[in-house]
């Protein structure tokens, strides 16, 4: 805008009369500062470092300083390009480019006095005078910005993280009160089979109403046990790493496995001799809850396939079944807290949750490849070496 505009102003104001005015050459450079202006304003400088705009300075103070050679005898009249041109390098760059700029300047400024009839010293005073003024506006304007963009910064700082609180607050009370459910359902089960229980009763009455005690009971202290681990593991300080020998790891947690499939497990170590950096203890609780939701969702006797495959940069361990698969979009959703999706085995909505905070901690990340009515396979990926 500078260039084309000054380009323009030069050609407008050329019919005034104006002693020593070279029309031939101030009308070219005119047009140059204009051709400058066009070809700058569609330069792509989002992709160029914000320095790059400096190498507009050159022509700017190179057709300022042809400007005083061919565009008359008075100074003052291209004097005050300098300061557009230093109005723009303050308003461009940081602070202290216009005082870097000062020598470049002057001698732009004093090079047309050779070229001029006439005493030099008062065309020296109007350097001397007219640069360290279009500095001070330069650096002046530079400093102001630069201090707009630390209050602006600090403003958007400030609504984000007010944003988080909101969130965070919003969160909070959709978890209380989720879990104010999962709690009051099993109390209003226990508390229902006691009401009913008369004082008369018989031991086979008795025997069934204490069983039903102990699975809600159990239900309740694995909630609690849950949501302990999901508390934990927020803090990756908390983990306790280890070097496991992923072939040993992997037979661990087959054995572990073995009252939840039984002979249904497959099971595939991987290479030999591979070692990984991680928590054994969550790891096994993320991967034995895999392990649990495919036998819940295997269909009959079909098989449940347990692998390590390891990768450049991370190791993925995954638990494949044949069972219905999730229904098409509640890939993420299975993993919320709480969020069951379609499925209609009982549980605390949390096992899934369990594993991708597990994941999260170590640096990694987990996911499903759904296969609709065909089945699921649930992965989760560790880097070999996290910090």
């Amino acid at each position: 805008m500078f260039f084309a505009g000054s380009g323009l102003l030069g050609l407008i104001t050329l019919p005034i009369p104006t002693p020593g005015l070279n029309v031939a050459a101030t009308t070219a450079i005119s047009l140059a500062a204009m051709a400058v202006g066009i070809a700058t304003w569609f330069a792509p400088w989002d992709t160029w470092p914000r320095l790059a705009s400096l190498a507009l300075v050159v022509p700017a103070f190179a057709l300022i300083a042809l400007v005083g050679v061919y565009g008359g005898q008075d100074l003052q009249t291209y004097g005050v390009f300098f300061l557009v041109a230093f109005a723009w390098v303050g308003m461009s760059q940081r602070p202290g480019t216009s005082a870097a700029m000062a020598p470049l300047a002057a001698a732009a400024y004093a090079l047309p006095l050779s070229f001029l009839p006439g005493n030099a010293e008062p065309g020296l005073y109007a350097t001397a005078i007219t640069i360290p003024v279009c500095v001070l506006v330069g650096e002046g304007i530079a400093w102001s910005l630069r201090r707009l963009e630390r209050m602006e910064l600090a403003l958007r700082e400030e609504r984000d993280r007010t944003e988080r609180f909101r969130e965070l607050h919003e969160m909070k009370d959709a978890f209380i009160l989720t879990v104010s459910h999962e709690l009051r359902t099993p109390i209003t089960i226990c508390r229902g089979h006691l009401d009913v229980l008369e004082p008369g009763a018989g031991e086979r009455e008795v025997r069934a109403v204490k069983e039903t005690l102990i699975n809600v009971l159990s239900l309740m202290a694995r909630l609690v046990e849950d949501l302990t681990t999901l508390a934990r593991l927020d803090d990756r300080a908390q983990l306790k790493r280890e070097t496991l020998l992923l072939a040993d790891f992997m037979t661990s947690i087959a054995k572990k496995a073995e009252p939840i499939l039984g002979h249904r497990l497959t099971i595939d170590p991987g290479v030999a001799g591979a070692r990984l950096q991680a928590d054994p203890q969550r790891l096994t609780q993320a991967l034995l809850n895999l392990l649990r939701n495919a036998a819940e969702h295997a269909q009959g006797d079909s098989r449940v396939r347990f692998r390590v495959a390891p990768e450049s940069a991370r190791c993925r361990f995954e638990v494949a079944d044949d069972g219905g698969g999730l229904v098409p979009g509640e890939e993420q959703l299975v993993f919320v807290p709480f969020k069951t999706g379609s499925s209609p085995k009982a549980g605390t909505g949390l096992g899934l949750s369990i594993v991708r905070a597990v994941a999260e901690a170590h640096g990694g990340d987990c996911g499903v490849v759904n296969r609709p009515g065909q089945g699921a396979t649930f992965w989760i990926d560790i880097p070999w070496s996290t910090s």
